[in-house]
C-alpha cells in the first residue's frame, strides 16, 4: 500500500512540471516520419558534381573534400587522411579533448582503429616500427645463439662443501689466528 502510494506520488510530481510534459509531447508530435537522428548524417549516394554542397555538408572547404571512389562503396562521405589523435597537437584548446577533436570535424572512416590506446596513425617515431622489430628479433636470436653455443660450459656458484658437526674435528673456532 505504502508502495503504490509513493509511485503515484511520483507521477503526480511529474505531471506537475506542466512545461517538461508540454515540450516532451511537442517534440514528439513535430516529427513527420519519427526516425532516429542518425538518418540526418547518413552518407548520401556518391555524385560526381556538387562538391560545394556536399563539402559544406561534411563542414569541409571544397578544396579538402576528395570522395572515395564508388568501387569503395562508402558514397560521398570524404576520404581523410589517416591521422589519429596521438599525432595532433596536444596543447591546442579542442572541443573534445578526449578524442582530441572539433565540433562539426567530420570523423574517419575507420575512427574506432584510431585512438590513443590503439594504433598511433600519423605519428613519427624515433625509429622505424620495421627496424625497431628488427632491432628486436635480432637480440632475441642472438641471445639465442649465445646460449646454445656456451650450452656445453655450465655455469655453477662455487661454494664450499657442507660442514657436519664431528667428533674432533674443529671447523672454526672464536680465537685470534696465531700469527707466525
Amino acid at each position: 500500500m505504502a508502495l503504490s502510494g509513493k509511485i503515484g506520488g511520483l507521477s503526480t510530481q511529474l505531471l506537475k512540471n506542466k512545461t517538461c510534459l508540454l515540450y516532451a509531447a511537442t517534440r514528439y508530435a513535430s516529427d513527420k516520419e519519427r526516425l532516429p537522428w542518425n538518418y540526418l548524417w547518413r552518407a548520401g549516394p556518391h555524385s560526381e558534381k556538387n562538391y560545394d554542397k556536399i563539402a559544406e555538408k561534411y563542414h569541409l572547404h571544397p578544396d579538402d573534400y576528395k570522395p572515395y571512389s564508388k568501387e569503395e562503396g562508402y558514397g560521398d562521405y570524404p576520404k581523410l587522411p589517416m591521422v589519429g589523435p596521438i599525432a595532433k597537437d596536444p596543447y591546442y584548446p579542442y572541443d573534445i579533448p578526449l578524442y582530441k577533436k572539433n565540433y562539426h570535424e567530420p570523423l574517419h572512416i575507420d575512427f574506432e582503429l584510431m585512438g590513443e590506446d590503439r594504433y598511433d596513425y600519423g605519428r613519427k617515431h624515433r625509429i622505424n616500427p620495421a627496424v625497431a622489430i628488427s632491432i628486436f628479433f635480432a637480440t632475441i636470436i642472438g641471445l639465442g645463439i649465445i646460449r646454445h653455443l656456451l650450452e656445453p660450459y655450465p655455469t655453477f656458484i662455487p661454494r664450499m662443501e657442507k660442514q657436519y658437526p664431528q667428533k674432533g674435528v674443529v671447523h672454526y673456532t672464536f680465537e685470534p689466528v696465531d700469527s707466525k
